[in-house]
């Protein structure tokens, strides 16, 4: 094989990766201080949204997968949080996602918990499959505003 031969196909396997790397995770907590109560007088917190993706090669071999989310102060977590040859995209690693959200907010109560997973063929030819892992939630406040009230 020659130099230049070479040379495209070690660029077109990083391209490769890196398209794969630069969509495989994300994270989101929306902060706020709600005056409207849901749920019989609850406050809600923060929303918080997670997907994590994996790709597979023939729906069988892990190509790629995005990491969960578990550390750092930031409400939005979006860059190549990746590890090659792994499936990292379940929903347990999701929750562990959550709980670090919750810490981060300070409330261990949610509400309106949503988790999908969804498989998709990608790419050329339907070798390569997708599978998306998306978790979505209203973190609550500590304690519910009815106690609070009581309270007084």
């Amino acid at each position: 094989m020659n130099t230049d031969r070479k040379t495209f196909v070690a660029f077109a396997l990083a391209a490769f990766a890196f398209a794969l790397a630069g969509c495989s995770s994300y994270s989101e907590i929306a902060r706020w201080r709600s005056v409207t109560p849901i749920n019989d007088g609850e406050v809600p917190l923060a929303s918080f949204v997670t997907q994590n993706y994996s790709y597979k090669l023939l729906w069988c071999v892990p190509l790629s997968t995005g990491l969960p989310w578990t550390e750092g102060t930031e409400d939005v977590m979006d860059d190549f949080n990746v590890r090659f040859f792994a499936d990292e995209a379940t929903i347990d690693n999701n929750l562990v996602s959550l709980n670090h959200a919750m810490d981060l907010v300070g409330s261990r109560r949610i509400t309106q918990l949503k988790v999908t997973e969804d498989d998709s063929s990608a790419w050329s030819l339907f070798f390569i499959n997708r599978h998306e892992v998306r978790t979505s939630c209203l973190i609550l406040d500590s304690e519910p505003t009815k106690d609070k009230q009581a309270g007084k």
